[in-house]
């Protein structure tokens, strides 16, 4: 895998069923297909490289099959590791959308409440993406009707969230 920068596109949560097969989440759930090469990256453990041999979405998660992972105890071995592609075989996004991982570490600033912190994480909701943000963690919903504006090139986002959102958090 020596295609460019590798980018995080997934989490391993846990192993499903007896032959091997992985439950994992991920913001960009179209982009694990078989055939795409992946890293599996794990805590003080190498790095392993793959391959998607077989996926399908399950419950809000997706099911998938790595090549050489043919065991429940193989795939639950994963559990906590993050899948990493190259960032040049991921497939263009339309315009105004992004991965997770593109969000992660800009700079979040409202108009009114000014510096709110960079984005530490990106949690998914039925009805919305909301960014987690700070040290002191904000969820910041990533609505169009909070103003919300991504500027990808300079790291930063921009927000007019309602009045009394500060005393929420």
């Amino acid at each position: 895998m020596t295609e460019g920068e590798l980018v995080a596109i997934a989490r391993i949560i846990g192993a499903f069923g007896l032959r091997g097969e992985l439950k994992i989440a991920s913001g960009d759930p179209d982009v694990l297909q078989p055939g795409l090469a992946v890293c599996v990256r794990r805590r003080e453990k190498p790095d392993m490289l793959s391959t998607i041999t077989a996926a399908r979405q399950h419950k809000g998660n997706v099911l998938a099959r790595l090549a050489g992972v043919d065991d429940v105890n193989a795939a639950a071995a994963l559990r906590g590791a993050e899948l990493l592609t190259s960032a040049a075989r991921l497939p263009e996004l339309p315009p105004q959308t992004y991965r997770e991982t593109d969000l992660i570490g800009m700079h979040v600033v409202d108009e009114a409440l000014g510096d709110l912190g960079t984005v530490q994480a990106v949690r998914h909701y039925p009805n919305c993406d909301m960014l987690v943000v700070g040290a002191k963690p904000v969820l910041v919903p990533m609505l169009h009707a909070y103003g919300v504006q991504v500027d990808a090139k300079a790291r930063r986002i921009s927000t007019c969230l309602p009045a009394g959102f500060d005393e929420l958090t």
